[in-house]
């Protein structure tokens, strides 16, 4: 038994010894002191949210806190001001919640932080302001990085059918999620003012008739959902405005589309001329594939200006008729690589199963320019009958000599600064007084034009 006792403190002293050299041989950097005059340093002292929808929820962003020390420091706690009741949520360490117990941060270590909103509806119009704070309690005194987020309550329509017949207003945004649709037989009426915001991958669906009616001081948003960067300005972010075959009598006026795949897509084949679709005083840009794309369609547009686009401002394909006055259609590829010209036009339109459809194209444009980076910005491609029934008093840029009568060819517009999407044009261009007088006696800006009007959607300022 004796034994036995001097082999238990032989165990106990070696035990102790290990222990002792393990504390004289750890790194400064891994000792913990807990000194009630520690202080951290953090990357951000307020973290801010852009406009964020209730119910839908924000991006994640992320902070650093930074231990400026030689030692480790014993972060007692990390939690939300508001606690369990917060609308924010906080990452650390890869664990998610509303609060953190005994974290170590090494000398001269750093941890990052996660912060996303969840906000509750509540029953103000107006954006409102939600804020918390992420509180860190060391043995000094508490420190916090604020946490301010906008909050804006919504109409949310998730795999809608619109009631017929229904209208709306500027009161509140509409968040459309997945998709909503216009039945036929229906109209949407959406007044001047009024903001629809597209979750990712979503779309707006016309079967019956939509009837945009903005006005020049108020005009009608289509845009992406999320508003923080780079978000609220990369394209490609919802679907489109597809307008299905046997809808009729749409008509968009002041209304801007943006960080779409397709801007508009109009495919509403008929047996008549009468426009399916008419749209004016308007701007889509920043769209990742074609802005305005029709199929056998008949459209009327006028004022309006197409930009920025992956693959073609305007696309008219297999066969149609198609009346433009006042277009600016330019496209650069400051975003994005291009190989396609701005403009295309086309009387048939092969399908993915081998068949192709072909029918008669009849377009007709006027004091319209068509621009952009490449030598070669206007596309024919005709097999059967087709008829450009009026092409005169338009900048292009284009190698074709079928244009080079009563058009200017070749010619840069001098776009402002097309990089910031400012497609009025320079006091010194070519387009100033260069076209026709048309039924188009306002600009896209509400400008009246002169008697000898500029080409393009815009008229400079006299």
């Amino acid at each position: 038994m004796i034994g036995s006792q001097y082999f238990r403190d032989f165990l106990t002293l070696i035990s102790l010894a290990v222990t002792i050299t393990f504390i004289s041989c750890q790194p400064d950097e891994e000792k913990i002191i807990d000194d009630p005059s520690i202080q951290l340093s953090f990357s951000e002292d307020t973290i801010l949210f852009d406009t964020v929808f209730t119910t839908i929820g924000s991006i994640t962003k992320r902070f650093k806190i930074y231990n400026d020390r030689g030692n480790a420091v014993r972060v007692r706690s990390i939690y939300l001001g508001q606690g369990i009741n917060s609308p924010y949520t906080i990452t650390v360490n890869g664990l998610e919640g509303k609060s953190f117990d005994e974290q170590i941060i090494f000398g001269k270590d750093s941890m990052l932080i996660l912060v996303k909103v969840l906000i509750d509806p509540s029953t103000l119009n107006m954006p409102f302001i939600v804020e918390d704070s992420v509180v860190f309690e060391t043995a000094g005194y508490p420190q916090n990085v604020k946490l301010l987020a906008w909050g804006q309550n919504a109409n949310f329509l998730n795999d809608s059918i619109i009631v017929c017949n229904t209208t709306w207003n500027k009161d509140l945004p509409y968040v459309i999620i997945n998709s909503a649709l216009v039945d036929a037989n229906c109209t949407l009426t959406i007044e001047s003012g009024s903001a629809i915001y597209f979750h990712n991958n979503s779309s707006l669906f016309v079967a019956g008739t939509l009837s945009v009616e903005g006005s020049n001081d108020q005009r009608i948003l289509f845009t992406n959902d999320r508003l923080d960067e780079p978000y609220r300005s990369t394209p490609g972010q919802w679907n489109g405005i597809y307008f299905l075959e046997g809808s009729a009598n749409n008509k968009i006026d002041y209304a801007i589309i943006k960080n779409a795949t397709y801007g508009i897509w109009l495919g509403t084949p008929d047996d008549d001329t009468t426009p399916d679709l008419e749209i004016s005083n308007s701007i889509i840009e920043n769209i990742s594939n074609t802005g305005l794309i029709a199929f056998t369609s008949d459209l009327l547009a006028y004022n309006l200006l197409i930009n920025n686009c992956g693959e073609f401002t305007l696309a008219n394909l297999a066969g149609g008729n198609y009346d433009y006055t006042h277009l600016t259609l330019a496209n650069f590829g400051f975003s994005f690589f291009r190989n396609s010209p701005s403009v295309a036009f086309s009387d048939n339109l092969d399908l993915s199963d081998g068949t192709q459809i072909k029918a008669d194209l009849n377009v007709s444009m006027v004091n319209s320019i068509i621009w952009g980076n490449l030598q070669e910005e206007l596309l024919f491609n005709f097999q059967s009958s087709a008829s450009i029934t009026s092409f005169h008093h338009n900048l292009v840029k284009t190698q074709l000599d079928t244009f080079a009568i009563n058009n200017l060819i070749n010619t840069d517009p001098l776009f402002i600064n097309p990089e910031i999407f400012n497609y009025k044009i320079d006091s010194l261009s070519p387009a100033i007084n260069a076209g026709v007088p048309t039924f188009v006696t306002f600009d896209l800006d509400g400008r009246l034009r002169n008697g000898s009007p500029d080409i393009g959607a815009y008229e400079i300022k006299n």
